[in-house]
């Protein structure tokens, strides 16, 4: 008898459901944190560095002083010190004291990137942005702080903001003309000391020297060493000009441009195209090893050169050209006597003589060089000392005006001290305020950017876990486990399959696994689904004893037994569940199974196995010739007439096939139903199964198109099992609860 089902109320979510949630979108959750943690090294190494200057100010109103102890004494009431502790923060922050700092500092230093010229005022814009001043409540401590990239310019601007409040406190708390004349004339004097010392600087730069006085001193005794390295160099030179005159050797000339060649010899014959080569004279052999010799001294002396000076000077340039000059002595040779190479090999004996008469002219030739590069150091030495000369005035100028204007300043600076110290000392006209904590030295902040880069790295945990959560928990609606079905349902869940495929395929065929015919389905490999090697044999055999205890707990001893099998979608794999459950029911040896399709009319008929036919449902049943078994004791039929179209075994049939049903010599009878929809014959015709099994797609099932259709069945008869199909898991063993 039908009954019906109270609905379960909703379970509460459990830990299980977060961890499934977490470990089956783990990708994404990987992904999202490896982006965070990008994101986060991206903010910790490329965030832009900050330096911070910190300083702190004491406020306290002197009411009354003693004329004997010259302490303070400061009687004033919380509620006036937060009054003169927040007038004070304003004046720090105040707009007119930022300008003055810019003003002072100078806004190219402080807007160094800016594309347009920066103004004093876009500058007084930054520091008050960077610029912090607190205080607590109840305390007469003022916190100010500053941030620059810089470090060098945090620390000067809060100490120039410092220096400058103190002026600007004196402004608003005394007397208009209180400090007017000497604070201006401190101020022009600091400009025109400034405006001296960049152009002495200025003029110094350009000359090259720091001290006028150093520089001349310098440049006289640099003089002084040339001239006595060049009277050295000349009288060397003296001395070996008379020996290589002695030794009637010819002298050597120091020329930046190359000796013109040697003439060719007067009545020297031209020599007839075709003619043999002249042979070279004793004495065009002898001038021709000196050329020789002597090029090979001249370029050891010019390697020798380079060790002590540049390609460049005088002495080199020498060398060079007396090299390039015996070059050409020696082609023009070598040109005119073709075969002098080699006349000169054989009077190699006499080469040590000549070496050593080379070697004079080359030393001579090397002081030459030397005594002309010492006379030009003196000229350029000359020059600079003559420009030093000129400029000497102007710099003499620039120096004495430099120190009266420094003067002056420091006088009118001790003034405008000396009056602030004065003011200061009156208490009915200023409060006492001093420096606690001048500004210290920059420190490098790093509070910010750990905070992003920390932020930023738990950001992509935070969102993976967000998105898996409240995608698998809130925004899917569909069955993945069978604890989610039995919660669902109230009930427990008759068998779960796994999902033994890849991406929803199987593994071995490529093919889905999912509702079709089940006289169509069938592997690639050629094997059907009551075949020993197919994957679901496994599972239907298990299927088939629970549903053989399910028939004696429930004492079903009739034959047929009637037993359905459906699903909600096409592709939950309702036809391969069925023939494998049918195929297990023919392996007992309790009688014969027909496994009848009732999805399909005849025009998707075609032989499944072997070539063997299925049956329509009429004629398994009323037939008296023998059918063609598909496997031991498993036959096949299905639904449909000829002449009738898909699904067209209807209730009206069906109910007129009954007594057929009841009277064939079938022990079971498994029906491939189709899925559970609003016109769905199933329906009706699950009223008179014995046992009907309802398949649910893990994944893909609706939770409460689920629950709708469980209920509806169990209210046409309480027989109605749920196989889980296809469910993947996720956990590692050692967390899954699941059976």
């Amino acid at each position: 008898m039908a009954r019906l089902q109270t609905p379960p109320p909703r379970p509460p979510l459990s830990r299980d459901d977060f961890l499934f949630a977490i470990f089956r979108h783990k990708k994404i959750i990987i992904i999202s944190t490896l982006l965070g943690l990008v994101a986060a090294v991206l903010v910790f190494f490329l965030y832009p560095p900050s330096y911070e200057s910190r300083a702190k100010l004491l406020v306290r109103y002197v009411l009354d002083r003693s004329a004997i102890d010259s302490v303070d004494r400061t009687t004033s009431s919380n509620k006036n010190s937060d009054a003169a502790i927040g007038a004070e923060v304003e004046i720090l922050t105040s707009w007119d004291l930022a300008v003055q700092v810019a003003d002072a500092i100078g806004p190219k230093r402080i807007l160094k990137n800016s594309s347009p010229p920066p103004t004093k005022e876009a500058a007084a814009a930054v520091i008050s942005r960077r610029l912090q001043v607190t205080a607590q409540r109840g305390s007469n401590i003022i916190y100010i702080g500053y941030h620059h990239p810089e470090p060098e310019l945090a620390t000067q601007v809060l100490d120039e903001l410092l220096s400058r409040y103190f002026i600007r406190h004196l402004e608003v708390h005394r007397s208009a003309g209180a400090f007017d004349f000497v604070t201006q004339q401190t101020d022009r004097l600091k400009t025109r000391l400034d405006q001296t010392e960049d152009g002495l600087k200025s003029l110094k730069g350009k000359i090259g020297i720091v001290s006028l006085t150093d520089g001349m001193a310098s440049l006289g005794a640099e003089r002084s060493r040339i001239e006595d390295q060049l009277h050295t160099a000349e009288a060397d030179l003296a001395e070996q000009r008379a020996r290589v005159e002695e030794m009637h050797l010819p002298l050597p000339t120091i020329s930046n441009q190359p000796a013109s060649k040697t003439p060719a010899t007067k009545g020297t014959p031209a020599l007839a195209a075709g003619a043999s080569a002249p042979s070279p004279s004793a004495k065009v052999v002898d001038r021709y090893q000196t050329i020789v010799a002597r090029l090979d001294q001249l370029r050891q002396s010019k390697l020798e050169l380079l060790q002590k000076y540049t390609q460049g000077s005088v002495m080199v340039q020498a060398a060079q050209s007396q090299i390039n000059q015996l070059e050409s002595d020696r082609d023009s040779l070598q040109k005119q006597y073709p075969t002098l190479p080699a006349a000169a090999q054989g009077a190699g004996s006499t080469g040590s003589k000549l070496a050593e008469n080379i070697s004079e002219p080359a030393r001579l030739a090397g002081l030459m060089a030397r005594a002309q590069e010492l006379r030009s150091r003196l000229g350029e030495v000359d020059v600079r000392i003559k420009q030093l000369t000129d400029a000497a005035p102007e710099i003499a100028d620039l120096e004495r005006r430099k120190e009266m204007e420094e003067t002056t300043y420091k006088y009118f600076a001790n003034t405008l001290e000396k009056a602030r110290v004065d003011e200061a000392l009156d208490p009915s006209k200023i409060p006492n305020i001093s420096a606690v904590q001048r500004p210290t030295p920059p420190m490098l902040m790093t509070k910010q950017r750990n905070t992003w880069s920390m932020g930023l790295a738990g950001a992509g945990l935070i969102v993976g876990l967000a998105w898996a959560l409240g995608r698998e928990l809130i925004l899917s609606q569909t069955v993945k486990r069978p604890s989610q079905l039995e919660a669902q349902l109230n009930a427990s869940v008759f068998m779960t399959v796994p999902d033994l495929s890849r991406n929803g395929h199987d593994p071995a065929s490529g093919r889905s696994s999912g509702h079709g015919s089940a006289l169509t389905v069938k592997r690639s490999d050629g094997l059907a689904p009551w075949d020993p090697g197919h994957f679901i044999r496994r599972y239907s055999e298990a299927i088939r004893d629970r549903l053989g205890l399910f028939f004696e707990l429930h004492k079903l001893h009739h034959k047929p037994k009637l037993v359905g099998v459906t699903s909600f979608t096409s592709g939950a794999g309702t036809s391969t569940i069925a023939a494998g459950l049918a195929a297990a029911l023919s392996e007992t040896n309790e009688g014969k199974v027909l496994l009848v399709d009732v999805s399909l009319g005849p025009e998707e008929v075609h032989p499944f196995f072997k070539g063997k036919p299925a049956y329509p449902l009429t004629t398994a049943l009323q037939s008296p010739q023998p059918m063609d078994a598909a496997a031991d004791n498993l036959y096949l039929a299905q639904g449909g007439q000829s002449h009738a179209g898909p699904a067209q075994l209807g209730l009206k049939k069906f109910f007129d096939l009954m007594p057929n049903l009841k009277a064939s010599e079938f022990d079971y009878i498994i029906f491939d139903m189709p899925p559970l929809t609003s016109i769905s014959q199933t329906w009706g015709m699950a009223a008179f199964m014995d046992k009907m099994l309802l398949v649910v797609e893990a994944e893909k099932s609706n939770r409460e198109l689920i629950k709708r259709g469980y209920s509806k069945l169990m209210n046409e008869r309480d027989n109605v099992s749920v196989i889980l199909n296809k469910a993947r898991t996720y956990l590692p063993k050692s967390l899954d609860n699941e059976i």
